[in-house]
């Protein structure tokens, strides 16, 4: 069984981990909203980090992008993720189901609308936090997963834009790659 108090998220604290447990971090979301999160939690983001190491003074991150409800969701993420080591996810993925390919905590944290979904992708690509974007990619791949062309399209309301001809015509261009 893996330590849960041990550096789980494989960040090199330079022998702070005794200051971050005591020390906070205020984040400031694009409409004012502030949430609290100790250093530790926060240094899962790379934006975080290389902004505290960068001004060791530093209490508060405003992030001007990212909207208040999903920087709450990061937030507990982070904090939950503070604890325990995020799950690998198998690539590529062998399920559709979400609770077959990460812990119940991330699963459930994935459960969300495509609006939110891709949100919090998005923020977890500014943010540069590995896991939560991987975790948002394997949603993303989970939906997909099985799915028809047409299917994928009626899913994310993408439209169609070749005509039957233009899309045979891909087809047998591509066609040693789509097999």
């Amino acid at each position: 069984m893996e330590d849960k108090k041990s550096n789980t998220l494989g960040v090199d604290a330079g022998g702070l981990d005794e200051e971050l447990d005591s020390e906070e971090v205020t984040i400031c979301s694009k409409d004012k909203k502030k949430f609290k999160i100790s250093k530790k939690a926060a240094r899962m983001s790379k934006l975080i980090r290389t902004t505290i190491e960068g001004d060791s003074s530093c209490n508060e991150i405003d992030l001007f992008h990212i909207e208040g409800d999903i920087v709450e969701r990061i937030v507990k993420y982070m904090q939950y993720h503070e604890t325990v080591r995020p799950r690998e996810i198998e690539k590529p993925i062998k399920s559709n189901r979400m609770a077959d390919l990460v812990d119940p905590f991330d699963a459930k944290f994935c459960d969300v609308n495509q609006e939110v979904m891709f949100k919090l992708l998005l923020a977890a690509n500014y943010m540069d936090i590995k896991p939560l974007l991987l975790l948002m990619c394997a949603k993303v791949a989970s939906m997909l997963k099985g799915k028809t062309p047409p299917q994928i399209r009626k899913l994310f309301n993408i439209r169609d834009d070749y005509t039957p001809e233009e899309e045979e015509e891909v087809r047998q261009e591509y066609k040693d790659i789509l097999g």
